[in-house]
């Protein structure tokens, strides 16, 4: 390698960099070129138009800088011959541009640093995949929102500890995890807003004494506006934090999800079947259906718990020191990128899942869920107070499961009552035995989100908005499209 290709051999540095550095450092920032590609393409146009813009670059050598910008953004670079001993991404496509048009490509870094250059192509990185996270977090909504409407009236137990507790309907348990996808996407759309910020013209870490216009390159960006501040442009940590907390938020709903749904597709609950499209079998027992796709949802959510505790580390350093980046560049988009497909598998999978609806409405009726209508039976017509409704109820309860799990009904009642001191004032029988109805204690969850029917359709009714609003934001964004406006609006700034 020719010594003028590292930056600084030659005059500041004596030589170019020690092959461990360059196989160590250089080659893992060499890996995040995949996500910073095309934003650093962007990112010369962006700035190439406020050096023309304010006469510091000729239209002439305009012209010709944008063409060498279009020719390498072009490239793949897994085939543009990136070397980790030229440095990272930024260093290579400047290679790449002086071999287009030498001393030239020199202008391209006027009163810019290459960390304004890198940080722009990994918020440009962001932002794109934040898209796509934001559409495929509507779709699962969207899902969920569909098969609680198909199940409002599926009867199920409701869990504690994984041990019965209510009886309740597996619409209302799937809008128990629409909610939280619903405030997914508001943390979504809040970090879309914060990382579609421009650090353009920010210069170093003081300013440029360049006059650059840096609404411009906002604008020329499609960003909302700019990080004001220069230096909190060039070193802002919740640029970080905010996607990766958003896009954890996400995962960690969809985990729980998932782990609920691997159990439930055991032997011993039944109560859903995956889709064989989501599903795979043993090597060596034919008899399997796995549900591989629930395992790899579950697997996501921790890989990103991970990272993003690693990222979080990284923040912790000196104000202005480069290493809290370094790693982002490649972790942050990867990381989008992988709970992107992830929701996009958990709304598919909840799409085609099967759920057996008697097996469900069995179970709703098995393990005294309707011990807590009990107590509240007592204390409403018997004028007792709860906490002796509690004990009442559950010394019935264990008389119960002594005997061999017979009915708590309202002879078991009155046996624990007596057994307890407890003087119970005349209570129908028939006022204690309907309370044993599932569907009836179902149909008692009238406030503002039970299980009753009337909250369930406001809450079907809401969600289902959300979920049309949320996909039409995501779906029209009007920065779909930016990669192909960019070139030709900055051509027509130039010339």
């Amino acid at each position: 390698m020719e010594r003028e290709q590292y930056l600084g051999a030659g005059s500041r540095l004596e030589g170019g960099p020690a092959d461990t550095l360059a196989a160590a450092a250089f080659a893992h920032e060499l890996r995040a070129a995949p996500y910073l590609w095309k934003g650093l393409g962007h990112a010369d146009l962006a700035h190439l138009a406020m050096l023309a813009e304010a006469g510091i670059v000729s239209r002439a050598d305009g012209a010709v800088i944008l063409d060498a910008v279009a020719d390498v953004l072009a490239l793949d670079p897994a085939d543009a011959g990136l070397d980790p001993s030229r440095g990272d991404v930024y260093n290579n496509r400047d290679h790449l541009l002086a071999e287009r048009i030498a001393d030239r490509a020199g202008l391209i870094h006027t009163g810019r640093a290459r960390r304004e250059a890198t940080t722009i192509a990994w918020q440009l990185a962001v932002r794109e995949r934040l898209l796509r996270l934001g559409a495929a977090a509507a779709a699962l909504l969207g899902a969920l929102v569909s098969v609680a409407e198909t199940h409002r009236a599926t009867l199920m137990p409701d869990f504690t500890y994984l041990q019965h507790a209510h009886p309740t309907t597996l619409g209302h348990y799937l809008l128990g995890f629409a909610h939280p996808v619903r405030r997914d996407l508001d943390r979504l759309e809040r970090a879309l807003a914060l990382v579609n910020r421009s650090p353009a013209g920010s210069g170093s870490v003081n300013g440029s004494r360049f006059p650059l216009d840096r609404s411009l390159g906002a604008d020329v960006l499609e960003c909302d506006g700019l990080v004001e501040h220069t230096r909190d442009a060039m070193w802002a940590t919740d640029m970080v934090i905010e996607p990766m907390a958003a896009a954890l938020a996400l995962m960690i709903t969809v985990d729980r999800l998932a782990e609920d749904l691997q159990i439930w597709c055991t032997e011993e609950f039944g109560f859903v079947e995956l889709d064989d499209a989501h599903s795979r079998t043993s090597v060596v027992m034919p008899q399997k259906k796995n549900p591989y796709a629930l395992t790899h949802l579950r697997g996501t959510a921790r890989m990103l718990v991970g990272t993003f505790a690693g990222l979080a580390g990284t923040m912790l350093t000196p104000s202005g020191q480069p290493d809290n980046r370094v790693f982002a560049y490649e972790l942050v988009p990867a990381s989008l990128d992988r709970a992107a497909e992830a929701v996009e598998l958990a709304a598919d999978v909840l799409a085609r899942a099967g759920f057996d609806r008697d097996r469900l409405a069995a179970a709703a009726a098995s393990g005294y869920p309707y011990a807590t209508d009990l107590c509240d039976v007592l204390v409403l017509e018997a004028g007792i107070d709860n906490r002796t409704a509690h004990r009442v109820v559950g010394r019935a309860v264990r008389a119960a499961l002594e005997a061999g799990g017979a009915p708590v009904d309202a002879a078991a009642v009155r046996a624990a009552a007596a057994d307890l001191a407890v003087t119970l004032p005349d209570v129908p029988d028939e006022e204690v035995d309907a309370v044993r109805d599932p569907q009836a204690i179902v149909a008692t969850r009238r406030t503002v989100g039970g299980a009753g029917a009337e909250p369930m359709e406001a809450m079907l009714h809401s969600l289902g908005e959300a979920a049309r609003g949320a996909a039409g934001f995501w779906g029209d964004h009007p920065l779909h499209g930016f990669d192909e406006r960019i070139a030709s609006r900055v051509r027509r700034l130039v010339s």
